[in-house]
């Protein structure tokens, strides 16, 4: 790729947090726009690292020393972004987060005063996190959500830009339809993982799970995911998980004879062929 192959939306980042997500979007950001300068915020040997292996080009100990970057990204858990963005009320950038659920942040940062945010959530990642496992074609071709806040129109321009310039798909929507969607899609996936998991471990053992397939293996992936990455995610969208969870639920064959009811068993394939196949066909656009 050749450098700066348009030019930059934002000229110096800030980037709070280098796990996962973190680290994948200052990888990208060197890798498409080189001249832009990156600054991080996390713990010694994490930015030590980072700068040794070109991934960002400074490091800080606050957020208040972000006052020179005209973005800054909140990478971290929905918990510590809760509580980050009243140090963010005075920074004169852009701010931007990376939380899986968007209407407690988009009120706390009204509440906090920043009057520069637009709410973000980009739809990839992995069961495990950390600065080793950043990739920077992490985001590529994948749906990046975007909650306009308190930023001005050309914040939130600016931000889309280079969302799409990492390669994902940058799409608007408010808080309130991207919590009820995404618990659909992505906090009960994370809910029945943990469940079948337990479940087959329990009865089957380690004898038992040593024979199963990949379905098995693709479907618990997510069992791997640590419970301090979800707990500020599930206690910010309970309602629309209970409800996701209830729907679920409904769907479900309860007793012996409603499994073995073909009919019934047969429309519910048909359905759900149906959705993955527009999934799919969605998915590759």
């Amino acid at each position: 790729m050749s450098p700066d192959p348009a030019p930059p939306p934002f000229q110096r980042i800030g980037i709070v947090g280098l796990g996962l997500i973190g680290g994948s979007i200052a990888l990208r950001v060197k890798r498409q726009w080189p001249s832009v300068h990156v600054a991080a915020i996390d713990n010694v040997a994490v930015l030590e690292s980072a700068i040794e292996r070109g991934v960002i080009d400074g490091a800080c100990k606050a957020i208040a020393e972000l006052t020179d970057r005209d973005l800054v990204v909140l990478a971290t858990p929905v918990s510590a972004i809760l509580t980050q963005l009243k140090a963010c009320a005075s920074l004169p950038g852009v701010v931007t987060d990376v939380g899986s659920t968007k209407r407690r942040i988009m009120t706390a940062a009204r509440e906090a005063g920043l009057g520069t945010f637009v709410g973000g959530h980009p739809m990839a990642g992995a069961a495990a996190g950390g600065l080793d496992r950043a990739d920077a074609a992490l985001f590529e071709g994948r749906p990046w959500m975007l909650v306009e806040g308190t930023a001005a129109p050309g914040g939130v321009s600016r931000l889309r830009a280079l969302v799409a310039g990492m390669g994902a798909q940058p799409v608007v929507m408010d808080a309130d339809t991207h919590d009820r969607t995404v618990a659909h899609v992505s906090h009960v996936p994370q809910l029945v993982a943990l469940s079948l998991m337990s479940t087959a471990g329990g009865a089957a053992g380690d004898a038992g799970l040593s024979t199963a397939g990949p379905g098995f293996i693709g479907m618990t992936r997510l069992a791997a995911s640590p419970f301090d990455v979800w707990q500020g995610i599930l206690e910010t969208n309970a309602d629309y998980i209970a409800e996701a969870m209830r729907d679920l639920v409904a769907h479900l064959p309860q007793t012996a004879s409603a499994v073995a009811d073909s009919a019934a068993m047969a429309a519910s394939f048909a359905s759900a062929n149906a959705w993955h196949a527009r999934a799919r066909k969605v998915s590759e656009r």
